[in-house]
């Protein structure tokens, strides 16, 4: 006879659809923190992109919890157009105006669609609230690395030049 409660049994076992959705989430956004670091213009197609699919995952595991239109697939639904608008709405007013680099609508982009996952965690299953979670440490990372990118391209460039005015200055010696 188990001594478990029936609840953390099902939390454990059951349910895997959540898990294996929170799964692909995080990576896709470890794709999506890789391209930002490599092609700023290509990362504000990517991250646009997860909201529709990351909004439909959310919706396909509130359905499967409910197997029916209730309420939470609905707000789930709704949450997600707000998402994606709020990302929009980034774009198209803060990057095309030039208010932001195509860098910064990627990284708040990002962060729109960190809290987006966080808050679908709250109200739909608690794996989306880690991966949220993990999209706001990715913010903090990338913005953080972006920075450094800089530093250790200066840092390249300068051993470059220190290497080529040594071996310069070493013919002229000989």
């Amino acid at each position: 006879m188990s001594t478990q409660h029936p609840d953390s049994a099902a939390d454990l076992g059951g349910r895997t659809l959540p898990k294996i959705m929170a799964v692909a989430m995080v990576v896709l956004a470890m794709v999506g923190a890789a391209v930002t670091l490599a092609d700023a213009a290509w990362a504000r197609a990517y991250w646009l992109a997860l909201v529709p699919i990351f909004g439909v995952m959310c919706i396909i595991a509130a359905w499967d919890d409910a197997r029916s239109l209730d309420r939470m697939v609905v707000r789930q639904i709704l949450h997600w157009l707000s998402v994606g608008l709020a990302i929009i709405l980034d774009f198209n007013f803060l990057q095309a105006r030039g208010e932001q680099t195509a860098a910064a609508t990627g990284l708040s982009s990002l962060l729109i669609l960190a809290l987006g996952c966080l808050l679908a965690g709250i109200h739909l299953d608690w794996l989306f609230a880690v991966v949220g979670l993990l999209l706001l440490l990715m913010v903090a990372l990338v913005s953080i690395a972006q920075e450094y990118l800089a530093l250790v391209f200066l840092l390249g460039v300068l051993i470059i030049a220190l290497l080529l005015g040594a071996k310069w200055f070493a013919r002229r010696l000989s």
